[in-house]
């Protein structure tokens, strides 16, 4: 790989790099991260250009990466002897074992591709060349001109790390909360000791956790994890342990030197089980290792049953970093991952003990290593899929119940769920439908008014696979005749109504909290972190951000006066989520639908800028708020993953001294668990 080509992507995916120093999972010595804190350095100070690229277009963002090149360049520092262009290279080589483990979530094919696609096109040329095929990788687990992509992966990894990691934050807002109760394995040896993940292992699950939500739904469905206890360690011999937990979920051989290191790792990979599945967590704990570079060997062996039984092999070994090219340094140390036989095959662990795996039954894998005479120490792995979800209908009569025996004002709208239009329907969405279902019949038994469901959409994605259309009879088949609106939030009466709030937000003295950060507005909600207030300032469809929220809440008050004052303003046929919609449903070409989209934004630019309110929608906005029954509700109905950021959101419209309470019922389709808050 020639140093234009590492410089370039050391600049570009800045946010994937980083070396622990004080959290390293090892008594070895970590390599210098001092680049990839640079080049972070230097990306944050020259905005978005490499990692938000224009929507579904291949050349701008190549160029975007082009005007940032310089940068980073700078940032990484010219030689000033001989080590430094080694340096960038070893640096270059740890940010390539991340990205190889994150286009795993396309499939065990995708890794090799990437490596093989970077190999392919040597030499300086070829430098925002492999910027794109990286950014092609994550996205869609392809090489670039074979699949649409759009750059929004890359853009939710740089959001993530760069609107949390670069501003003051506690640690229980990190992605991976440190504050879970781990389990660790029992067994013989000492245990590994407490302690939060490393971080930069916490941030590279992180990540996959991004590129799995973005995913496509009709990809096969993997389960979440279920956690019934702590792993069971049984000792082969003095160097090789078969680790498994309760619930059968994966079976994991490691052999080394030392058990305590091979135990320190079977730690770390039931640590990461609540945020990956165990195939996405060996492909992260492959990546760190060979990263961090520990004093101790490691050979890996890891069966699972997603979907279908498989297994995953590979072997670390400490050695001075070779001064070869990195691509072929991670294309020569990837794991191997193949399908297990039905009759069987027997593997061979680094400590010589032979392991046999076979699928012994549908569903179920087993997993026996031979000792020496001794009886064999068996495992099962069982299928994901063994474990159902709880039963939606239990859910759903739990949520209503809870809502029912709750206190308070009339509830003016329910919303369930959070959908995609880039994505197929998938369980959660069904489940949240289910439970807003119940939640809706259970109040149309009281005093009026009605409620309102409000469906909210992402319409941000470049490509529309769920046509609003589609949605909406999905809905009306599933949920109680009551009002029925869909709200895309991208919204301009939404974004209006956030202006106002802003511009309520500064009167009330509440400026001094608010700070700037890149594109994006922060606010110190009374807890001392910075929360994100306003995704972009500059996005003329920006969807992100807890003052867009309460926007959309003070938007559900009245819709029917909102949508008429902007009907008769702007001289519209119909209201402006009904337009929106339409364009969206006619499944025009691409670039057709966006032609459309932006010129129906157009119509209604004097009224979104975020620091000028609209004197006429300001009036509207104070009208409905002062018009409000004190007290009014709304209920949301999230995943219980969106439950910190309900909290947020119900703290901001303290600030701004809304007169509508948010309660939000939250579900685990995992655990069974359903809860009120608000």
């Amino acid at each position: 790989m020639e140093l234009v080509t590492a410089r370039r992507l050391l600049a570009a995916y800045a946010m994937l790099g980083g070396h622990d120093r004080p959290c390293v999972p090892h008594d070895g010595p970590s390599a210098p991260g001092g680049t990839h804190e640079a080049a972070a350095g230097a990306a944050r100070g020259t905005g978005e250009a490499a990692t938000n690229p224009a929507r579904g277009t291949d050349e701008a963002a190549a160029g975007a990466v082009g005007r940032k090149n310089e940068a980073a360049v700078g940032a990484v520092g010219e030689p000033d002897d001989a080590a430094a262009p080694e340096h960038v290279l070893r640096t270059v080589s740890g940010l390539l074992f991340r990205l190889t483990a994150l286009t795993a979530a396309h499939g065990p094919d995708a890794p090799r591709g990437l490596l093989d696609a970077l190999a392919s096109s040597p030499g300086a040329a070829h430098a925002a060349g492999a910027v794109q095929t990286v950014l092609s990788f994550l996205e869609t687990g392809r090489q670039p001109g074979e699949a649409v992509h759009s750059g929004e992966v890359l853009r939710a990894l740089s959001r993530r790390t760069y609107g949390s990691q670069s501003l003051p934050c506690r640690p229980d807002d990190r992605p991976c909360g440190a504050d879970r109760d781990r389990g660790r394995p029992s067994g013989g040896g000492p245990p590994p000791g407490p302690g939060p993940l490393p971080q930069s292992l916490e941030a590279l699950a992180a990540s996959l956790v991004t590129i799995r939500s973005h995913l496509p739904r009709d990809r096969p469905f993997l389960p979440g994890p279920v956690i019934t206890g702590p792993p069971v360690d049984q000792q082969v011999d003095r160097r090789t342990i078969l680790i498994s937990p309760p619930d059968r979920g994966y079976a994991v051989v490691l052999a080394g030197e030392r058990l305590r290191f091979a135990r320190r790792i079977a730690a770390l990979l039931h640590d990461l089980r609540p945020y990956l599945t165990p195939s996405d967590a060996a492909w992260a704990l492959w990546a760190h290792i060979h990263q961090e570079q520990p004093g101790e060997t490691l050979d890996f062996l890891l069966v699972t049953h997603d979907g279908a039984p498989q297994r995953m092999r590979w072997a670390y070994r400490p050695r001075p970093h070779p001064g070869g090219d990195p691509v072929r340094l991670c294309r020569d140390r990837l794991p191997s991952v193949d399908p297990v036989p039905a009759h069987g095959e027997i593997l061979v662990s680094g400590a010589g003990d032979p392991v046999t795996v076979r699928a012994a039954a549908p569903g179920i894998v087993e997993v026996v290593a031979e000792r020496a005479a001794e009886t064999p120490l068996r495992a099962l792995v069982y299928s994901a899929q063994a474990a159902q979800p709880p039963d939606t209908r239990r859910l759903a009569q739990r949520a209503a119940g809870l809502v029912a025996a709750r206190r308070g004002r009339a509830v003016a709208s329910v919303a369930s769920g959070q959908v995609r239009l880039d994505r197929a329907l998938g369980p959660d969405q069904e489940t949240a439908t289910a439970i807003g279902g119940a939640v809706l019949r259970r109040l149309l038994t009281g005093a009026p008014p009605v409620p309102l469901m409000a469906a909210q959409m992402d319409d941000d994605g470049p490509l529309v696979r769920l046509l609003p259309r589609d949605y909406r009879a999905f809905l009306q088949l599933r949920l109680p005749r009551s009002p029925l609106i869909l709200i895309p939030r991208s919204s301009p009466l939404v974004r209006s109504i956030a202006a106002v709030l802003y511009d309520r937000l500064l009167a009330l003295d509440l400026g001094h909290r608010v700070q700037r950060h890149g594109g994006g507005l922060f606010m110190d909600l009374g807890d001392g972190c910075f929360r994100e207030l306003v995704g972009n300032v500059r996005s003329a469809r920006n969807t992100g951000g807890l003052l867009l929220e309460a926007a959309l809440l003070t938007y559900r008050t009245d819709p029917a006066r909102f949508d008429a004052y902007f009907q008769d303003r702007f001289g519209q046929p119909g209201d402006p989520h009904r337009a929106i919609t339409d364009i969206l449903d006619e499944g025009r070409d691409h670039r057709e639908t966006e032609r459309r989209l932006a010129a129906l934004e157009r119509t209604f630019a004097p009224v979104t800028a975020l620091e000028s309110a609209d004197p006429g929608v300001l009036a509207l906005v104070q009208d409905v708020l002062a018009k409000a029954d004190p007290g009014v509700i709304h209920i949301n109905v999230l995943d219980d993953y969106y439950a910190a950021q309900q909290q947020r959101v119900r703290a901001l419209t303290l600030l701004l001294r809304l007169p509508f309470r948010l309660l939000s019922l939250h579900y685990s389709t995992v655990t069974g668990h359903v809860f009120l808050h608000g």
